[in-house]
């Protein structure tokens, strides 16, 4: 993710206890189904290249046999050595974005923002996109880390979150597979419109995040950037390397 030229972030407080099985309401579904690869895959596979880097899943509390905890959080990571990362977190309400990479080397840099973003409902009708988050530009503030220190603090302007509906789309080597977009746009005016940026992941529903794509605004209208393509399941997983805990804490 770009986020100002970035990537979205969160800062949520857990919900309740940790150790509780979440479950959705009747006719609604737990977007971690869509966010993180699903169990046992994420134990030995990674979705890969494509043309970008690959997508490992990291979650916490995992489960295992895809129940998930009421509160956590998980971690699409980027290459074999763990790091970089995007770290996200989640509670019975929504799936938040906390922070991401500070170039690509040193897992003692990165962003966070300093309220968790949110970025999706927790639970979306099984038929339905989900509701449009409106999130003020009080709310965006983001932190930039380095030595695990933080030294800088900057705005991210209002951002609007949304989820698609469930479509079918054919994946890679996977086939088939019911995908719903995130789409993210950011540095936004007062009234949530003309927003100068705007990211689209692709998730899919057991493979998590498949395709990534980067729009910047000009003149009016979103014009590609780039796009990161990740629809290909491989064999192989990884540890993050986390040595700052207020990376994720």
């Amino acid at each position: 993710m770009k986020y100002l030229a970035a990537v979205i972030f969160c800062t949520c407080v857990f919900a309740q206890s940790q150790n509780q099985n979440f479950s959705c309401p009747r006719r609604t579904e737990d977007m971690l189904n869509y966010f993180v690869m699903a169990y046992p895959d994420r134990i030995d596979k990674n979705m890969g290249p494509g043309n970008a880097n690959p997508i490992y899943t990291s979650i916490s509390p995992d489960y295992g046999n895809n129940v998930y905890a009421g509160s956590g959080y998980f971690i699409w990571i980027k290459s074999l050595s763990g790091y970089p990362w995007d770290i996200k977190t989640f509670d019975s309400n929504f799936i938040y974005d906390r922070a991401t990479e500070l170039g690509w080397s040193d897992p003692t840099s990165f962003k966070r923002f300093n309220n968790d973003l949110a970025m999706s409902q927790r639970c979306v009708r099984t038929d339905q996109p989900g509701v449009s988050l409106k999130i003020p530009a009080a709310n965006t503030l983001y932190q930039s880390y380095s030595q695990c220190l933080p030294y800088q603090t900057q705005p991210l302007g209002y951002v609007l979150n949304s989820i698609s509906a469930p479509v079918w789309l054919n994946v890679g080597n996977v086939g088939s597979v019911k995908t719903r977009y995130f789409t993210y746009k950011y540095s936004c005016d007062q009234n949530y419109a003309n927003c100068q940026f705007m990211e689209v992941f692709s998730l899919g529903r057991g493979i998590g995040l498949f395709d990534w794509k980067y729009y910047v605004n000009k003149q009016g209208s979103f014009v590609l950037q780039q796009e990161s393509v990740i629809n290909q399941k491989h064999g192989g997983q990884t540890t993050p390397a986390l040595p700052c805990t207020n990376s994720y804490e």
